[in-house]
């Protein structure tokens, strides 16, 4: 089970023994879902995250919201998670707004990586969109105001430099 899920069941003051937890990768809970074998599954992924989009064309789905005091509580317990929310339509038979959680894809860089380089990596991930979510959907999510929200490690002098241009970082 992914520790994310744990996580936020403990949200719910919930532990693995209040569920029946089938431990399959991601891949096959798509499938036991789909034959009906289990009810529900955590998935930790991006949205639109391709094997909803083929699950959700086939079968109806619910997206299981996460209220704001339960976010709170589990963003209190575990800083690196940042709310977030699925747009309506992302998924057929999803047409109302869900809010979850998320913790934000983090690029680790070497600290023996230039400052100058990992400056311009930085500064060519949020100021290439267009590029970026061609290449990914949730690319179109990149947005240096929020970048830092959720980050529990120290910033590459070369990121931090950036963010601070921008004024993400005071």
């Amino acid at each position: 089970m992914p520790f994310n899920a744990v996580q936020i069941l403990a949200a719910y003051d919930m532990t693995v023994m209040d569920i029946k937890v089938s431990n399959l990768d991601f891949s096959h809970s798509v499938a036991a879902f789909r034959d009906g074998a289990i009810d529900a599954f955590f998935c930790v992924a991006g949205a639109p995250t391709t094997a909803i989009l083929e699950l959700a064309s086939t079968h109806d789905i619910v997206l299981l919201e996460i209220d704001d005091d339960h976010a709170k509580k589990l963003i209190e317990e575990n800083p690196f998670y940042t709310v977030l929310e699925i747009e309506g339509g992302k998924y057929r038979g999803v047409d109302n707004t869900v809010q979850t959680v998320a913790v934000k894809a983090t690029l680790i860089a070497s600290e023996d990586l230039s400052e100058d380089l990992v400056y311009n990596i930085t500064k060519t991930l949020f100021e290439s969109p267009n590029e970026i979510a061609a290449a990914h959907a949730m690319g179109a999510y990149l947005d240096v105001a929020s970048a830092i929200e959720g980050i529990t490690i120290p910033f590459h002098p070369g990121a931090e430099r950036y963010y601070r241009e921008v004024g993400a970082l005071r």
